[in-house]
């Protein structure tokens, strides 16, 4: 049948974050608790600085339930603001200081955030001495934790509101990853990605150690790896298509892991099996596929890859984690026969509350649970078709509708179709995924709205409205868009997009090195040629592919060439230079 369960265990679902965060520092004042670069805090230090922020954010009128954005960048400071924010009471909001402004305030505008923390605060409380007691706050396993916004087909990001108890269910007494004292977490996700939630909670709840790593350190597949030996990491998450890129440049990196646990997006056979065939030092002990839409609280179903067969053609998600349903439901919501394929629905505390301030939307997608013993319990649609097998393992099939993952990153075409629509000298856009070129992209087809008309800058006008990873790769100027018998646009029939081609004014490579990493450029963006002085980015690249270009360069040259400085400088001449700088 297609109702599964995960195990019942005794996870604390009567407690809040903050009573399970006091009892470990509590218990554990000395121990570390946050290793950012240099700056390393004890619990009791995080306890206290967190103590201070709180006390200044109730002055603000922060109490129960209220909803606080946190625009931080990810380290020890950011840390302490979720925590003093949920010691007040409110709820944190996590916004990141590097998407455009505009996002951000429609962002902090729909959880209705009044109160902001900044940097400026952080700093305020760690300067201060001594702390006056906190005033009691009425807060509960059903109060609200945070809001999380991802994508939303509407054209208006969704924020989803997750509850204290859904976030304990995650990483305590759970029975898909084993976390304790010891547990030493990369904290590699933004705050804004749900991967985060795992991260910190993982950690502080146990009373283990939170080690944040640069983001130029996890985009450098050499640097990973050597900064995962030293800070002793046990546990890890990356998005799949980052585990695909340190794969194809760096499949050592993960030795001496605990667990790694890669999800976000289909996990890719070839990197698995990739993984799976080195000696066991350069490899992590289990290899986790982690699946689990926001809503439902990071992770719903969770499966050890301890093997990928020749005549595979997916990897399977798993089973449902513990304290948490999975139902495969066909179009009328009865569950389909063993082996059938179906919508995947997810029930259990793990379910989020909803979207803050979209009831409709909210209705949509959180339906009463018919399944569930729990009186008001509800399930949420996940979009995702899926089979279950007799095993009780579910495979991935596709999505329902048009929702894609673009590096890890849900993306609903319709709110960059949306953000393009307020472009002036556009008419119409469809917004779809093109693999032609082998590498999974965004592109826009768009129709002026002077007929003829070649409109210029829409890249920009997107970088200042969406998330660098929303925004189209390619825009193909058409007369029209296809229609489907029903009048919408028949998305199937937009012909493939080739990659962008090079302005005839490109300058040519003027050494035998430049020649080779210009090759070597234009080869990673599927493209015939790049000039020396184009933009990496300009051409179609992003963090993923920055990272996979710098990793080859060092390789064919034995250099040692920063990430950074290319991504200060995305050229193939800084590239030559750094090169040669070397020699």
């Amino acid at each position: 049948m297609g109702i599964l369960r995960g195990p019942l265990t005794p996870y604390p679902a009567d407690a809040t974050l903050t009573e399970l965060f006091a009892a470990q520092a509590k218990a554990r004042p000395e121990a570390v608790a946050v290793v950012d670069g240099e700056h390393s805090l004890t619990y009791a230090e995080l306890d206290a600085r967190s103590d201070r922020l709180a006390l200044l954010l109730r002055d603000r009128g922060v109490t129960a339930e209220a909803r606080v954005g946190v625009l931080l960048d990810r380290g020890h400071a950011l840390v302490t603001a979720v925590l003093a924010v949920l010691k007040a009471g409110g709820a944190y909001v996590p916004v990141s200081p590097g998407y455009p402004r505009e996002r951000q305030r429609r962002m902090l505008d729909d959880a209705e955030a009044s109160v902001v923390v900044t940097p400026e605060d952080v700093a305020a409380a760690t300067a201060a001495t001594g702390a006056a007691p906190l005033p009691p706050v009425s807060v509960g396993p059903r109060s609200l934790a945070y809001v999380l916004f991802t994508s939303g087909s509407t054209g208006r990001p969704k924020g989803v509101m997750v509850e204290h108890r859904s976030v304990l269910r995650l990483v305590l007494d759970t029975d898909y990853v084993a976390l304790g004292p010891d547990v030493r977490m990369a904290q590699v996700a933004d705050s804004s990605f749900d991967a985060f939630t795992f991260e910190l909670w993982g950690a502080l709840l146990h009373g283990g150690t939170l080690c944040v790593v640069p983001t130029e350190t996890v985009l450098d597949p050499g640097a990973l790896g050597r900064t995962l030996a030293e800070h002793r990491i046990t546990t890890m998450f990356l998005t799949s298509p980052l585990f695909t890129a340190v794969m194809a440049d760096r499949p050592d990196s993960f030795g001496g892991l605990r667990t790694l646990l890669v999800g976000g997006d289909v996990v890719g056979l070839a990197p698995a099996r990739r993984l799976l065939a080195n000696a066991p030092a350069d490899r992590p002990e289990v290899l986790v596929n982690g699946y689990g839409p926001t809503e439902t609280t990071t992770f719903a179903v969770c499966g050890p890859i301890e093997s990928v067969p020749e005549d595979a053609v997916s990897v399977p998600l798993g089973r449902p984690i513990a304290n948490t349903s999975c139902y495969v439901l066909d179009a009328s919501l009865a569950p389909v026969a063993e082996g059938g394929t179906g919508e995947l629905f997810v029930g259990g505390p793990g379910v989020a509350r909803g979207y803050a301030g979209q009831p409709e939307q909210t209705r949509e997608r959180f339906l009463p649970d018919p399944f569930a013993e729990e009186e008001g319990a509800r399930m949420y649609r996940t979009g995702d078709l899926v089979r279950a097998g007799a095993d009780g393992v579910i495979t991935f099939l596709g999505r329902a509708d048009d929702q894609v993952k673009i590096r890890g990153y849900r993306v609903e075409p319709g709110e960059v179709e949306a953000a393009l629509g307020l472009h002036p000298d556009l008419r119409q856009a469809a917004v779809v995924v093109d693999e032609s070129t082998g590498e999974r992209r965004l592109v826009a087809h768009v129709v002026p709205a002077v007929p003829g008309a070649a409109p210029e800058g829409l890249r920009e006008f997107l970088a200042g409205r969406l998330p660098e990873w929303m925004v189209p790769v390619a825009f193909a100027v058409r007369a029209d868009l296809p229609l489907a018998a029903s009048g919408k646009v028949d998305r199937a029939a937009l012909p493939p997009v080739p990659a962008e081609a090079v302005d005839a004014g490109a300058v040519a490579p003027r050494s035998e090195l430049e020649r080779e990493i210009a090759g070597i450029t234009a080869d990673l963006l599927g493209l015939a040629s790049v000039g020396v002085t184009d933009d990496f980015f300009a051409l179609g690249g992003h963090s993923l592919l920055a990272m996979r270009l710098v990793a080859r360069i060092n390789d064919r040259f034995s250099a040692e060439v920063p990430l950074g400085e290319f991504l200060y400088d995305p050229t193939v001449d800084r590239l030559a230079a750094e090169v040669a700088r070397g020699r």
